[in-house]
């Protein structure tokens, strides 16, 4: 599970899955349902913020602290994908005028806050030692007389006790002139011991390409023969809760 201040927490494709003419009214509007995304997430924080506050008698500034360790879990990833299409529909009712516009605002804004009080009710999840998602690694394309390539690559972040974050974006590797490539991280946040490779000729399936984590400074060189084409490495699940902070009428002490 990716961590809540990783990324947006939800996408098109999760949107689509309660309505497949969002891209189409998208384009047709000046509304745009990333920016709605957005103000979600916000929205979201912020709730969450306080409800971390009325729960466990943490500071202000400890709760918005504990945000970094907050695992997006289903509900919260519905929750955020509802009040989206929300925020989305209202603005367009809005700009339109539109009844029927109206009623899916209406209608979201339900779906949403029913799940908003399913995920207090069965929990906020955090881990103790948060991964965040790894960004891109320092890439440097040295000149080679290999095999013409063309590589997608991903990478994760991993803790001493083999903890990982979510993985990486994705970035291509450019190998089709035979260069090789060099990655690196400089420096690595806290709780990451080291960092994955994977790589592949496709999006799916990838391919782990370190047998290690990479420490800080090190540097991975990859070449067209990287990896060996043959059956995927099952890629471990990004980290699971430690705890879950419930509704309850007591304080967390």
């Amino acid at each position: 599970m990716a961590l809540l201040k990783d990324q947006l927490i939800t996408c098109l494709t999760d949107w689509m899955a309660y309505d497949t003419k969002l891209t189409i009214l998208s384009e047709q509007e000046s509304t745009s349902i990333e920016a709605k995304s957005r103000l979600a997430q916000n929205e979201i924080e912020t709730q969450v913020t306080g409800f971390l506050l009325r729960q466990s008698g943490l500071s202000e500034f400890a709760a918005r602290e504990l945000l970094s360790q907050i695992v997006v879990t289903e509900p919260l990833a519905r929750w955020h994908s509802l009040l989206t299409l929300s925020l989305f529909y209202t603005d367009i009712a809005c700009l339109q005028n539109n009844t029927l516009h109206r009623d899916q605002a209406r209608y979201y804004d339900l779906k949403a806050d029913a799940a908003r009080v399913q995920l207090f009710e069965t929990g906020i999840g955090i881990v103790y030692q948060p991964i965040p998602k790894a960004p891109l690694p320092f890439v440097v394309l040295a000149p080679g007389a290999n095999a013409p390539r063309f590589l997608r690559a991903r990478v994760r972040f991993v803790s001493a006790s083999g903890a990982v974050g979510a993985l990486s974006s994705e970035f291509n590797l450019d190998l089709t002139n035979g260069e090789t490539a060099q990655l690196s991280f400089a420096s690595l946040p806290a709780n990451v011991s080291g960092w994955l490779l994977f790589l592949g000729e496709t999006s799916d399936p990838l391919y782990r390409a370190t047998t290690a984590p990479v420490p800080a400074g090190a540097t991975v060189e990859v070449t067209p023969s990287l990896p060996a084409i043959g059956a995927p490495v099952a890629n471990p699940e990004a980290q699971l809760p430690d705890q879950y902070f419930i509704h309850s009428p007591q304080l967390w002490r």
